[in-house]
């Protein structure tokens, strides 16, 4: 069975998208399937490395995306394919020739308002919505994800299958001692204890609830939160010295998956305020690394955590204050959530997700 992915969204790999795109062709590769790209004209997929080895791209133009989800999409498959898998919400207005999966990842340009406001972004997902009709299967990252699709698009649920996130295995391999002290000076690390947030910082994250939180337990603790991922330092700096713990808080845009994993080992807490998501990966990563989770409770990151976090209400600084509190002078109740955390994250390593793709797809191949 050779499948064909949809890589046509892999630019820089320092979106979820991509990762989840990254790790599921290694996933595939391992347990044998033959995955070709399409997207990149005349780059083959290297599954062993960083970004499938492709090389990185600015991002493509609106006009570019779209003309690619709708037709360049269907030029590009090759004849020797049994099935197009596109591994983000989109599909052309007509069908393949041959089976195709989309995966989808949330529903948020149809659950929250900010998120459609402009006529041209309602357009473009009322289409979106629309095509999906000429997939012949979707799969659902999460039962929370899946339960979005049965209320908001009905007529699609009943060709849905669940299959979570995987963890690529970087996550779960012990930083070495050089290593730590890289990333250290790197982003000026220097007190404990040192509670972490990596992601996204538009309104759904959520995350002026957790510097809100912060605030108080670094004035308890004389630690230090790091905040990654951000976009404009400058204006998050002047939050937090609006706060008074500036010379608490470390702020840093993207960083490589090493010192990502290194970071996340290098912390007591990680924390993860966000109040919608359709999966929250960054907590199933922080869980493979060995640290402790505390995070808003949503479905989609209830489901991914089970009982290996602290959920507490995403918007409730007092309830953020106890909940890192209680994990900070408890180190018994620290390892115990570090333990089951490993635990549950090993049930999300590619190569086991891997093997529910492939019934999928021989499911749709067979029919």
């Amino acid at each position: 069975m050779n499948i064909a992915m949809d890589v046509s969204i892999m630019a820089q790999c320092r979106t979820g998208t991509e990762e989840y795109t990254e790790g599921l062709v290694w996933g595939l590769n391992r347990i044998g399937l033959s995955v070709v790209g399409v997207g990149h004209r005349g780059q083959a997929l290297l599954p062993d490395r960083p970004c499938l080895g492709i090389q990185a791209k600015s991002k493509r133009s609106p006009w570019a995306k779209l003309w690619w989800e709708r037709w360049g999409v269907r030029r590009a498959i090759e004849k020797d394919v049994d099935l197009i898998h596109i591994p983000y919400m989109t599909h052309p207005p007509r069908r393949f020739q041959i089976p195709s999966v989309v995966t989808v990842h949330d529903l948020i340009p149809y659950r929250l308002d900010e998120y459609h406001s402009r006529a041209r972004e309602r357009a473009y997902f009322a289409q979106v919505r629309r095509n999906l009709r000429q997939a012949s299967h979707l799969v659902a990252i999460s039962q929370a994800t899946l339960a979005d699709i049965q209320s908001i698009m009905p007529d699609l649920a009943g060709r849905v299958s669940v299959i979570p996130n995987g963890i690529a295995p970087a996550y779960f391999l012990a930083a070495d001692e050089d290593q730590r002290q890289h990333v250290a000076r790197q982003l000026g690390l220097e007190r404990r204890p040192r509670i972490l947030y990596v992601g996204g910082y538009d309104v759904r994250k959520n995350v002026s609830t957790l510097i809100q939180a912060a605030r108080e337990i670094l004035r308890r603790h004389a630690g230090e939160l790091v905040l990654v991922g951000a976009h404009d330092i400058a204006s998050l700096k002047r939050q937090v010295h609006e706060l008074g713990i500036s010379d608490q808080v470390i702020a840093t845009p993207w960083l490589s998956r090493e010192d990502l994993v290194t970071l996340y080992q290098s912390c007591d807490i990680f924390a993860y305020p966000s109040v919608y998501e359709g999966f929250g990966m960054p907590p199933a990563q922080a869980m493979a690394a060995g640290t402790a989770v505390v995070a808003g409770d949503n479905p989609a990151v209830r489901e991914v955590a089970s009982n290996a976090a602290i959920l507490v209400k995403p918007t409730d600084v007092d309830d953020w204050v106890s909940a890192l509190t209680q994990v900070l002078e408890n180190p018994a109740l620290a390892e115990r959530m570090v333990a089951i955390g490993k635990t549950r994250a090993g049930e999300l390593a590619w190569d086991k997700v891997a093997a529910r793709y492939q019934a999928v797809y021989e499911s749709l191949v067979t029919a």
